[in-house]
């Protein structure tokens, strides 16, 4: 009897977390006059409506300032614009994620071609520190490495993880030192890739949150060689990193919070890959509300679009 009762709370427990999390997805908006076309893979919350966001076909290693308002209530993004780019000289790096440590006032980034995560100053140069990767980061095969990157004030960790294979999330201390590994699997892919002219599957942006929890997000791109019909489904997942899930090998337990798809058909070109995510202002309501860019590929063809949406979030 006591075990049936104890499985009944864990249950109900369980149910009411669950119950807590409101989760509202926005609409989707381009802002061509303001924001120009670029291959946006990651953004952080500076504070404001001011953002830090990079494109991982960049000449120049640094990272653009944005300006985006959203309304207080719904979180909806009304406008968007570009107010410059902070480089420091060197040649661009695949810059894929982008955090940024208030405490500190720097910026930090990821980038694919040679698998670092560094520091930058707001003036977009390098401070020369970098964060210490564990050997299961350190030799990623190309085009699959640290696509993702986040901060999180409160718990002070920075948190990042690589795009597909066997996916390590890993957090990272002030101290710029590794903290814990957790194995992540994405679910099962809806298309067929071998079949495709352009495919990707994989952890594309992660937020990391002041009670420990980190969201991911899966997306999953497909393109048959007729175009029409390209897709790009994406899944926000919550996983909550426990010290004993690190230890256990298992994979983390994942919530999906709120899915939706993008398409190129004949009617319609609202197809996004969003790779870029972060929590931004607080609402009215106490909600807060994640922001996310999709890469357009430099608005590929004239169809793809720089694409900005948002999800109002209250847990």
């Amino acid at each position: 009897m006591r075990n049936i009762l104890s499985f009944l709370l864990l249950t109900l427990c369980a149910m009411t977390a669950q119950a807590q999390w409101e989760v509202k997805k926005n609409g989707q908006h381009a802002f061509p006059r303001t924001i120009p076309a670029g291959n946006y893979s990651g953004i952080a919350w500076l504070g404001g409506s001011r953002y830090a966001v990079v494109s991982d076909k960049s000449d120049e290693d640094g990272f653009f300032l944005f300006d985006i308002p959203v309304d207080s209530v719904s979180g909806e993004v009304r406008q968007a614009s570009c107010l410059g780019f902070r480089g420091c000289g060197l040649p661009g790096r695949d810059d894929e994620g982008v955090a940024y440590n208030p405490a500190t006032g720097t910026i930090w980034i990821s980038g694919e071609a040679d698998n670092r995560i560094m520091e930058y100053g707001m003036d977009g140069k390098r401070t020369g520190r970098q964060l210490a990767l564990p050997d299961a980061l350190r030799d990623l095969p190309g085009n699959l490495g640290l696509e993702a990157l986040s901060y999180n004030e409160r718990t002070q960790t920075y948190w990042t993880c690589n795009e597909a294979g066997k996916i390590v999330l890993q957090s990272f201390g002030e101290d710029l030192q590794p903290l814990k590994a957790f194995h992540y699997e994405m679910d099962r892919p809806l298309a067929n890739g071998s079949q495709a002219q352009h495919y990707a599957h994989g952890v594309g942006a992660i937020c990391a949150l002041d009670d420990g929890a980190v969201l991911l997000l899966e997306r999953e791109f497909y393109v048959p060689r007729a175009k029409l019909g390209a897709f790009v489904a994406c899944k926000l997942f919550r996983v909550e990193p426990l010290d004993s899930t690190a230890t256990s090998g298992r994979p983390l337990e994942k919530r999906l919070l709120t899915s939706w798809r993008t398409h190129l058909t004949l009617l319609g070109r609202s197809i996004a890959n969003y790779e870029g995510m972060c929590l931004g202002p607080t609402l009215t309501d106490g909600s807060r509300v994640l922001l996310l860019v999709a890469d357009s590929q430099g608005q590929y063809a004239g169809v793809l679009k720089d694409w900005i949406t948002s999800i109002k979030v209250k847990w």
